[in-house]
């Protein structure tokens, strides 16, 4: 395994190596695109052709029309890896947005709000760029839904997703340009938006909200309506929820919640939004790590190279 992993990163390493030799029951597999080093995670190069990185048709449909639609997905990634959180969007919300109104429910409850009626549009990794939405840098929204409320208004409602990967530290220039600042000048989303933007811990949720909140200001109309925001995450992502919890306290009339995986695909199937055979293939998958435990110890005792030698010996 790369060095960089942390802990939890080698443990979901472990587990989609598992998953894909007993579950995929493929015995290849492929190298980590950097390093050139054979990885149990990673599919070969044939299986990832056959698309077995998706879970379904509707995921790799949406995959391919989003991959046609311009640079924002990573194609060796979402192909190959089994640890792309890029893929696990695909895989965990296609199917659940091709039903408007089942949508507005499992969304509207993952909020805690009633009042969605419909889901208008859903774009995966969304970027504002050279359109009338552009904060003046290449922030990507994982998932930008528009919903339509009871009252008639426009719900704009941003969806970050997370299986193991870090929360993105990037700085950009616009971030201190008039294009972020005036986001608060009708509404005061942030208690201290340029304290949010400033920070590592927050600054990834703090540009994906502020370009959820130009759309919610665009396409909405009014300037005192807040965009929300729906970070999605595993529940053993203990580093993922803090930082999460620590952006939403910073808040003050923007709107938000953390959901993990598991509360996801309950909610899920008791909307219809989703099949249980769906929700319990992608528990399989991405959520229940103690399948993979005996792969996972021996994964720690014979060290870092563990995900390729403990599941395929």
């Amino acid at each position: 395994m790369p060095r960089s992993d942390t802990k939890f990163m080698r443990r979901v390493r472990s587990h989609q190596a598992w998953y894909r030799l007993l579950v995929l029951e493929l015995e290849q597999f492929g190298f980590l695109a950097g390093s050139g080093a054979q990885c149990g995670s990673v599919l070969a190069d044939a299986d990832a052709d056959r698309g077995l990185n998706f879970i379904s048709a509707s995921a790799l449909m949406s995959y391919e029309e989003r991959r046609t639609s311009g640079w924002g997905v990573d194609p060796i990634r979402c192909t190959k890896y089994l640890t792309s959180s890029q893929t696990l969007t695909f895989n965990m919300i296609s199917d659940a947005v091709q039903q408007p109104e089942r949508a507005a429910l499992l969304f509207g409850q993952l909020l805690g709000r009633s009042d969605l009626v419909r889901l208008e549009s859903a774009d995966f990794e969304f970027t504002g760029f050279q359109t009338p939405y552009w904060l003046g840098d290449r922030t990507f929204v994982d998932m930008l839904l528009r919903f339509r409320r009871q009252d008639g208004g426009l719900q704009v409602v941003a969806v970050e997703t997370k299986l193991a990967d870090r929360f993105s530290t990037r700085r950009t220039d616009a971030m201190g340009g008039l294009t972020y600042q005036r986001l608060s000048d009708g509404l005061r989303i942030w208690r201290d938006l340029a304290a949010s933007l400033e920070s590592n811990l927050t600054r990834q949720l703090t540009r994906c909200h502020a370009l959820a909140q130009s759309v919610q200001l665009l396409d909405g109309g009014a300037a005192d309506e807040p965009a929300s925001l729906l970070v999605l995450l595993h529940p053993n992502d203990i580093n993922g929820r803090s930082q999460a919890e620590t952006y939403f306290a910073g808040l003050v009339e923007g709107e938000g919640a953390v959901v993990t995986w598991d509360a996801y695909l309950s909610v899920a199937e008791a909307t219809g939004a989703l099949p249980c055979s769906l929700t319990d293939a992608l528990g399989v998958r991405y959520v229940d790590l103690s399948l993979s435990e005996d792969a996972w110890v021996a994964v720690e005792r014979r060290g870092r190279r563990g995900d390729v030698l403990a599941v395929t010996a």
